[in-house]
């Protein structure tokens, strides 16, 4: 008998649009002889389950396609005001980017609703999602980060000035500015004098709450790699250098002329001879020390000037599944669906164990608890 799978995607996230494509790339790779699929779009705060394809979502219309709630593990869908049961899922593959969806509130509500996922926990999904968090971890781990601060959008309207002198005597120029929990370089901007800095401060309050500015490397190489848990082991995948025209890497690299989802615009594996072992090694040292889940892609900057590798971010739900990355390590797209859904089956449930008392019989403490 064929196993249900839920296939969660979309969500509130500036990143939507790539989860979609994401989502029908795994879609296709997927064994369908061994598993059947309900795709679940996650627009607001609501749930659609159909056939989907790349013309429903451009635009994205709720009234065309069939709502569905979750239940005590169950998808059930919404039809006149009624529940008919759709499907109880024995695992849920996660391929949402950003948002609720990658910063541990889905992940939550799977595991509430006792579904197997293919990701990181709740915990392991936020510390990836918040760059800032992230980096702090990482310095207590004695993994190289670069210098940073961060600057929340309450600090700005308080004292903008005084925010743009802290930042220039702890990190001084140039900097790049970042929103703190977005990805897909959304919302990031470079500054090479207080002008700069200004603008680019101002701009990336309007992506985020929480912002992160990081002395700016002029001279570097961006290397990215996967890893994903199989058994007992942590396999690691191929290095990736993606090429870029400017301070960073930008979505329109990314995405739009020739990036990752396109399989151009970079060179696998990346030719950093030595420096691959270090990349590895903060990998596989990252992923196992954080509790990570599931496909994880890392993404490391080496300093052309001394050789020094530096991790950069980390993507607990990458695009297209950096399924391109495993290809040199002998694992092509659907195999990499079988392990995330095997290794999701095999996560531990939540205890069982209870520990009763009779508290409540003993309380006097005569308050009501009302309707």
């Amino acid at each position: 008998m064929k196993k249900k799978i839920a296939l969660f995607f979309g969500g509130r996230s500036l990143e939507r649009d790539i989860s979609v494509i994401t989502a029908l790339q795994t879609l296709r790779a997927i064994d369908k002889s061994k598993y059947d699929v309900v795709p679940v779009y996650i627009d607001g705060g609501d749930m659609y389950a159909d056939d989907f394809d790349i013309r429903s979502f451009s635009p994205f219309e709720p009234e065309a396609h069939p709502k569905v709630v979750l239940i005590k593990g169950t998808l059930f869908a919404v039809k006149r005001n009624r529940l008919v049961k759709l499907a109880k899922p024995s695992a849920a593959l996660v391929c949402c980017h950003g948002g609720e969806g990658e910063n541990g509130v889905l992940q939550a509500l799977l595991e509430y609703n006792s579904i197997p996922y293919s990701c990181s926990s709740p915990l392991g999904s936020a510390i990836a999602m918040d760059k800032a968090t992230f980096k702090t971890v990482c310095l207590g781990l004695s993994v190289s980060v670069l210098p940073y601060e961060t600057a929340t959008n309450a600090e700005l309207s308080a004292d903008f000035e005084g925010v743009c002198a802290r930042l220039e005597q702890f990190l001084g120029y140039p900097m790049l500015v970042k929103p703190a929990s977005l990805g897909s370089s959304i919302g990031i901007f470079s500054a090479k004098d207080r002008e700069e800095l200004k603008f680019a401060l101002d701009a990336c309050a309007h992506y985020d709450k929480k912002l992160l500015i990081e002395r700016m490397l002029t001279d570097f190489i961006e290397v990215n790699c996967a890893a994903i848990r199989k058994g007992d082991k942590i396999v690691l995948s191929n290095t990736e250098q993606p090429l870029s025209a400017g301070d960073f890497l930008s979505f329109e690299e990314k995405y739009m002329s020739g990036g990752k989802l396109s399989g151009g615009g970079h060179i696998i594996p990346a030719p950093i001879g030595s420096a691959e072992l270090v990349v590895k090694a903060y990998t596989e040292q990252l992923y196992r020390e954080l509790e990570l889940d599931g496909v994880v892609r890392m993404d490391f900057l080496i300093d052309n000037s001394d050789g020094k590798v530096y991790i950069n971010e980390i993507n607990s739900v990458p695009g297209s599944m950096a399924f391109y990355l495993f290809d040199g390590v002998g694992i092509s797209f659907r195999e990499l669906t079988d392990i995330l859904i095997e290794e999701a089956t095999l996560k531990c449930s939540p205890p069982s164990a209870r520990f009763r008392t009779d508290v409540l019989s003993r309380f006097r403490g005569g308050g009501k608890i009302s309707k």
